[in-house]
């Protein structure tokens, strides 16, 4: 042991053979997977180790995402079982990572889906829902269970419900390789969804059973911090939670070439963690999106240390959610009847400047980031109501037609895909939805 991190040499050749950690803990052993483990058996029973030299590597020497500033993203939001899950898709590998490695596919009235309606869309990212290790879905029998992917177990495993082969932990691997490489060849960038600000059930986690109380954050009174509503909070701000973080963002930028990080509550993590990810996300020779919902929780952290749209000044680069933009455009979010501009004929017309020039100028009232180039303009997302559910219940008086014209803010067509309901409307905001995740836009 040299600083705290232990290390062990096995002579031989161990790629694909199965192990556990044997621990003891206050006098008492416990068996545990490994938290940094790289693979795993179904349902995450065992963890495997990988030879990564053995595994498929993307070809990085097609068509790759180019975008020169990354504040003129166009972000599409999706899941990856959901994209391509419908019995009418046209996709052989139905809800699976290699589901969107299949090209020309379309439904029985010749509509593009999967890949080929990826590319059509004309965005520049796409950003999914996590694919790492979670919780809540038996692997082997997927279509059981449906889960989004916000139940986090091992944060460097690929989620074997998306593999054709959950039964063999090194296939899920290279076919989440295959995925991002199919995306990369239309053009399209990767971001992908981290939740790094809680764990499924943090009692069952490898971090709590190997070092009890250190991973999690608490109060005082030793309870224990829950800004997530989940029951825990990650402590980011902790030194080997931190390095744990980083690796694995080293890890999904170095194995599987990703071109973004979304982080899940990021106002939970802490200042410095944000920016040490920025730092190593920099040394790539291509542009690293980062992004998250800033929201100001109750979380132990003080304050001031918390990566919130507030503390925007102190993280330039990243990219905070506008909840102030999405507000203005549909009303409030956790008000079903509440009106904006598109749906209140024209209420809120007095922030449309402050909004239009980026909110950050203290010439139009209320600021909510440091630079235009960190706020994240969308009206929906994977969570809440998309547009047209609420405009369904906040203008249900209203005629269809009437309801289309509401959301006609601007002369370019766009289609919504929302539930079953497939509206056109008019909007340079709007975004699309498939399958129930929806498309954000930055700028």
């Amino acid at each position: 042991m040299k600083k705290g991190i232990w290390s062990l040499y096995v002579e031989g050749d161990w790629h694909g053979a199965e192990y556990e950690y044997e621990i003891t803990v206050n006098g008492e052993k416990h068996i545990v997977n490994d938290p940094y483990t790289k693979a795993l058996l179904p349902n995450s029973s065992k963890g495997v180790v990988v030879n990564s030299t053995a595994l498929d590597h993307l070809d990085n020497s097609g068509k790759k995402p180019i975008i020169k500033n990354l504040q003129d993203s166009i972000i599409y939001e999706l899941h990856v079982r959901d994209a391509t899950v419908s019995n009418d898709s046209g996709v052989v590998q139905k809800g699976k990572f290699l589901g969107l490695t299949e090209s020309g596919t379309v439904t029985s009235t010749g509509y593009s889906t999967g890949l080929s309606y990826l590319e059509e869309l004309g965005v520049t990212h796409i950003q999914l829902l996590p694919i790492n290790d979670f919780a809540r879905v038996d692997e082997l029998n997927p279509g059981q269970d449906y889960n989004w992917g916000y139940d986090p177990l091992y944060y460097q495993v690929p989620e074997g419900s998306y593999s054709c082969y959950p039964e063999d932990p090194l296939s899920r691997i290279d076919e989440c390789k295959k995925m991002i490489e199919a995306l990369h060849q239309e053009g399209l960038g990767v971001i992908i969804d981290v939740v790094y600000n809680h764990v499924y059930i943090w009692e069952e986690s490898s971090f709590e059973k190997i070092v009890p109380g250190y991973y999690f954050r608490y109060f005082e009174d030793g309870s224990m911090s829950n800004g997530t509503g989940v029951g825990n909070d990650i402590a980011t701000e902790r030194k080997m939670v931190r390095k744990f973080i980083l690796d694995t963002i080293d890890y999904w930028l170095k194995e599987f070439n990703v071109d973004g990080f979304r982080f899940d509550l990021m106002g939970i993590i802490d200042i410095d963690t944000l920016t040490e990810i920025q730092l190593r996300c920099n040394q790539e020779s291509r542009p690293i999106m980062l992004l998250g919902e800033g929201w100001d929780l109750n979380t132990a952290l003080p304050t001031e240390r918390r990566a919130t749209s507030f503390q925007s000044h102190q993280l330039p680069g990243i990219r905070f959610f506008n909840d102030f933009f999405r507000d203005t455009l549909k009303g409030n979010n956790f008000d079903v009847h509440d009106v904006g501009y598109v749906n209140g004929k024209g209420r809120f017309i007095e922030r449309l400047p402050q909004l239009v020039s980026g909110s950050a100028n203290e010439e139009f009232g209320q600021i909510f980031v440091g630079e235009v180039t960190q706020t994240v303009n969308y009206v929906e997302c994977h969570d809440n109501h998309t547009l047209w559910d609420k405009l369904t219940l906040s203008n249900s008086h209203e005629s269809i037609e009437d309801r289309k014209k509401n959301a006609s803010i601007s002369d370019r067509d766009y289609t919504i895909k929302s539930r079953g309901a497939f509206p056109t409307c008019r909007s340079g905001v709007v975004s699309y939805e498939t399958g129930g995740r929806e498309q954000l836009y930055i700028g």
